[in-house]
């Protein structure tokens, strides 16, 4: 009994962490996404570059060495790679601003989010282009893609053989 409390408080704290992670990332790529001509630019680029830097190396500390469970990782890593990060580096590319300043190409929010996406699978289909410093930016989204999909294998496969070993079967 005590390890059905100890699993639904894990799941639930998961979950919650989970929320808070795609409340965050969805809220500045809103804001970000949004900035006036005025606003945005370099400046607030590098800015934002920094931060995701900082939060991207955080969560990987956080949720690759200090969560222990493959099923949290697996939950946390699942929806990470559906649209924390994505959202989170379009947010970062809408802070450059538009008018070919950091993705030719893009002309609204949803044209970044795109190009986010499809950079982070890296699909690439080349309709949009990356100039300056998002370059860096869009290598770096590339390489968290890879990160994320190996660390969402790995613990797909810890939680599978977790759950067999557990039941008697190899």
């Amino acid at each position: 009994m005590s390890e059905q409390i100890t699993l639904a408080n894990e799941f639930r704290r998961t979950l919650l962490g989970a929320a808070a992670m795609v409340f965050v990332s969805s809220a500045a790529f809103y804001f970000l996404s949004h900035l006036d001509e005025k606003q945005a630019g370099n400046a607030f680029g590098n800015v934002a570059t920094i931060g995701l830097a900082i939060w991207l190396l955080v969560q990987i500390w956080l949720h690759a060495v200090l969560v222990e469970s493959p099923r949290r990782q697996l939950i946390i890593m699942g929806i990470s790679f559906i649209q924390v990060v994505p959202f989170l580096f379009a947010a970062v590319y809408g802070a450059f601003g538009y008018n070919d300043l950091c993705v030719i190409g893009a002309e609204k929010p949803s044209d970044m989010l795109y190009f986010s996406y499809v950079t982070f699978t890296t699909v690439g289909y080349g309709d949009l282009q990356p100039v300056g410093l998002c370059r860096t930016v869009a290598v770096a989204e590339a390489v968290t893609g890879y990160v994320l999909l190996g660390l969402f294998v790995a613990a797909t496969i810890a939680s599978y053989t977790r759950t067999h070993q557990r039941n008697g079967r190899t």
